[in-house]
């Protein structure tokens, strides 16, 4: 009897040390990334080199800056619908998507890994991740008080990554908080402007073929 107490008492510890969970706690106010790509400029201010993530409880908006213009990601988290603003010249557009949960489902493997960094004043904690469809492993880092639903990379990670790596078109970008600031923001931010037409993904490509 003693010893099976050992063991649930052992058990205990050994899942006490295991990755925390993810929080669900709110948060509001606008973080930057800065974006280190093979396709960038190195040490340039250049707008093309920074993602901005604007948060408000249930809504998240981040704003993209491309070769081919700004484009603008807006989710209502709680009832997972999105939409994608872009301008296309001709006409300004809200593309309807409804964000895939499930294909990164078991993309991400992570591992608690000792350690800490700063990025932007806040602690960020070292972990493991294993991207397996690259079959790569790497050490990123991630804050356990801001809840990981304001960032849509690395699904599964236990709070917001504050510098990670993501494999996209043949190559690896790495993203770095460099400035976060805790505000209010204005609802307007995550509305889709009234210059906008609402089109299905569908109609967004038979668009750009015409």
């Amino acid at each position: 009897m003693r010893r099976e107490l050992f063991y649930f008492g052992f058990l205990l510890i050994l899942f006490g040390c295991s990755l925390p969970q993810a929080i669900s706690d709110d948060f509001e106010g606008k973080l930057v990334y800065s974006i280190d790509s093979p396709a960038n400029t190195p040490n340039s201010e250049d707008s093309i080199n920074y993602q901005v993530v604007y948060a408000k409880d249930s809504m998240l908006r981040i704003d993209n800056f491309t070769p081919i213009g700004k484009q603008i990601y807006i989710k209502h988290i709680p009832k997972n619908r999105a939409y994608i603003l872009m301008d296309l010249g001709m006409k300004k557009v809200a593309i309807q998507t409804i964000p895939d949960t499930l294909k990164e489902s078991g993309k991400y493997l992570f591992k608690y890994k000792s350690g800490s960094e700063t990025y932007a004043g806040i602690k960020a904690y070292n972990i493991e991740v294993t991207d397996t469809e690259q079959d790569t492993t790497m050490i990123m880092n991630y804050n356990p008080d801001i809840s990981p639903k304001y960032s849509t990379a690395l699904k599964g990670i236990p709070g917001l990554p504050i510098k990670y790596s993501l494999h996209s078109n043949a190559m690896w970008l790495t993203y770095q908080l460099v400035s976060i600031e805790k505000r209010p923001l204005s609802i307007d931010l995550f509305g889709i402007p009234s210059d906008h037409e609402i089109i299905t993904l569908d109609e967004f490509i038979e668009l750009i073929q015409e």
